[in-house]
């Protein structure tokens, strides 16, 4: 039975946490924020941080460091973030490597529940598959006729990415064996696509859109239940004639776990703020960045369910390959 002295003491201990909360938002940024993305340069994670850093360098009055930090599966920057001091200052760029690797990796140095707290998501949008020109397929269909007889490559972002995932999905529902050659980002993917190393590569719309305006590849299909207004031109797969191979590309925020409700929200309100200008939602639209912004509290429920979502796909269907 609770005495009244522990409620008391529980109530004094709530009040001087949310008084503690609201004295570091009101003080916080006093210094750099740094963001912790787990891909090379190039790729759609890196190229939507770079994109809003500057106007959000400006809104938050203090310098916005982004630091690469990438491996094939996107573990190192998160498990620095995880250990960083909650205190806003240190932040992660997830992409769905963060909300799949659960499910794909079979340990992790960190709980991705227990160990982030959530500041907002910032984006998600399309994957498109690209091939080289000596590719003889110019739709899907006819790139599936092509996988079943000959021995094809297709690059990724990396293990666990959106990039890698719709590669799994169209081998198990198309009945092709397609071999992953995974990358540390997609822009790095893309470099081996344009070098003839591989067959196809699945990649952002943001990095790939300006070689396939200048025909150094072409442009097969994407996923969604729509074309994007970008590339009007480009299919999706359901056009194609395949179903259930469409996975999101999603982009968001994560902080130490611990790090203020308070202080989140200030992230929050300001990377928002930055992405809702006009002219930045129009180039954020034009590179196939479809914006969220959500609140810490809706996204911390967004994270919790797409990690408990691709961990029971992952019981029914190899992700690991």
């Amino acid at each position: 039975m609770i005495t009244k002295r522990q409620l008391l003491g529980s109530l004094v201990g709530v009040a001087l946490a949310a008084a503690a909360g609201g004295a570091a938002a009101q003080s916080f940024p006093s210094g750099p924020v740094k963001i912790i993305v787990p891909r090379a340069p190039g790729g759609g994670s890196d190229n939507i941080t770079r994109m809003i850093g500057p106007a959000l360098e400006k809104k938050l009055g203090v310098p916005v460091v982004i630091e690469n930090r990438p491996d094939a599966t996107a573990v190192l920057g998160a498990d620095l973030v995880a250990k960083a001091k909650p205190d806003g200052y240190t932040v992660y760029l997830s992409d769905n490597s963060f909300y799949q690797n659960p499910a794909i990796l079979d340990s992790l140095p960190y709980d991705t529940i227990k160990d982030f707290t959530a500041v907002t998501m910032l984006a998600q949008g399309p994957v498109i598959l690209i091939v080289h020109p000596s590719i003889q397929a110019k739709t899907l269909p006819e790139l599936i006729a092509l996988a079943k007889k000959s021995k094809l490559t297709f690059a990724s972002g990396g293990i666990g990415s959106s990039t890698h995932l719709v590669g799994v999905m169209l081998n198990l529902k198309a009945g092709t064996s397609i071999t992953h050659v995974p990358f540390k980002s997609s822009g790095p993917a893309l470099n081996a696509l344009l070098g003839g190393h591989v067959s196809m590569q699945f990649g952002g719309i943001s990095s790939a859109r300006p070689f396939v305006e200048q025909g150094k590849v072409r442009a097969i299909a994407l996923t969604g239940d729509r074309r994007d207004p970008s590339m009007p031109d480009v299919p999706t797969f359901q056009e194609g004639g395949l179903q259930g191979a469409d996975v999101t590309s999603v982009w968001g925020i994560h902080a130490p776990a611990g790090t203020p409700l308070a202080v989140r929200r200030v992230l929050r309100d300001a990377v928002v703020a930055v992405m809702r200008e006009p002219e930045m939602t129009k180039t954020l639209a034009e590179r196939g960045y479809d914006i969220i912004g959500n609140t810490p509290e809706e996204h911390q429920k967004q994270t919790e369910a797409l990690v408990t979502q691709w961990i029971e796909v992952g019981k029914k269907v190899n992700l690991k390959e």
